[in-house]
């Protein structure tokens, strides 16, 4: 029997003698110089991860350690999820050396020590009893407890799907804006604040870029907006490479969580933008620093309106309304009638 199982949607369906827990070495742990250093729990894990790779061949997306309870586990297991959406299952090769780095990472002072499961990552590190599972056991249910910790790689396309539907009904790109208008507040704005404009210029290739990477057409209501500037010298306003950027790096955030994870079901924004994190239908277009932005929003609730102007980031669980439009907000800025340029940050140093 291999100790490598392809994952598949049959993985919950497999029980303990369909998995091979071979056993291995963990020849990768240093020698213990200081058991009370705070960095003995990640220099473990990342020493479980090393010889994992080294047994396995391939890359660990995720690696769980499952610790014995004396009474129903009573070795030490581990199940790495690999970069080729393949399981590898083993037993880890009791020694002094890893019992004595065990014994200072778990910290237990119970004499009946309960089982627990840690979860390891290059950069996630996190454990809980096994207790915590009440409808499937590590032994009994063995496929359900694999398919339970299932990393996003592996499903990537499913998770990807679901945020696709989810979004499908709400996107809205074809926001339009008076031109006329929008130019005589801009103007007005920089009037106003003595704002230093970087000259326009021509982005049809950072545009195309976008489409690519994207997969949907930079809005037409932002090129117009930007056929007036590229930025504004020291101040939040972002040109047209600031813009791209920013937007690439929430994508990034987008693609790596799943659509449970970037919905928030315990805030209210009164129906006008959706409870998510964030969306690729978000383009930010002010910094308002420490990852914080204002952005234009073209994927608005049922209550929004294309185009409409909201705070996310960073700071924020969800996206809130701004203004409900760009004109609108430039003409907050002029009127003062928002906190936003009180802040130091409006003029950028």
């Amino acid at each position: 029997m291999s100790h490598i199982t392809a994952y598949s949607d049959h993985v919950k369906q497999m029980n303990w003698e369909d998995f091979n827990f071979e056993i291995l070495l963990i020849d990768t742990l240093p020698a213990l110089k200081d058991a009370t250093h705070y960095s003995n729990s990640f220099t473990f894990r990342d020493a479980l991860l090393e010889a994992t790779e080294k047994a396995s061949g391939k890359a660990v997306f995720k690696l769980l350690f499952i610790t014995p309870d004396k009474e129903s586990i009573h070795k030490f297991y581990g199940i790495a999820y690999l970069e080729d959406k393949t399981i590898f299952t083993f037993e880890i090769e009791h020694t002094q050396k890893f019992e004595t780095w065990f014994s200072v990472i778990h910290n237990e002072e119970d004499e009946n020590p309960t089982a627990s499961v840690y979860t390891f990552s290059t950069n996630g590190y996190s454990s809980q009893p096994i207790s915590n599972f009440k409808s499937f056991t590590f032994q009994e249910h063995t496929g359900t407890f694999i398919d339970h910790f299932i990393p996003n790689q592996f499903i990537a396309e499913q998770l990807a799907k679901e945020k696709s539907d989810f979004l499908a009904p709400f996107i809205q790109l074809k926001a339009q804006v008076d031109m006329k208008e929008l130019a005589q507040s801009f103007i007005a704005l920089v009037t106003e604040k003595g704002l230093s404009i970087n000259p326009p210029h021509n982005n049809d290739a950072l545009y195309a870029t976008f489409e690519a990477e994207a997969g949907f057409p930079f809005p037409q209501l932002i090129k117009d907006y930007l056929s007036l500037h590229n930025g504004i010298d020291r101040c939040a306003i972002m040109g047209a490479e600031d813009i791209y950027n920013e937007w690439k790096e929430w994508k990034n955030v987008y693609d790596e969580w799943t659509q449970e994870e970037l919905f928030n079901t315990y805030s209210t924004n009164t129906g006008k933008a959706l409870l998510m994190y964030t969306t690729p239908y978000w383009i930010p277009f002010f910094d308002l620093q420490n990852g914080n932005f204002l952005a234009f929003d073209f994927a608005p609730n049922t209550k929004g309106t294309a185009g409409q102007i909201i705070r996310f980031g960073a700071d924020q669980e969800i996206g809130y309304i701004e203004a409900e439009d760009l004109n609108t907000f430039l003409r907050s800025l002029i009127d003062n009638t928002t906190d936003i340029e009180d802040h130091e940050w409006f003029y950028k140093a």
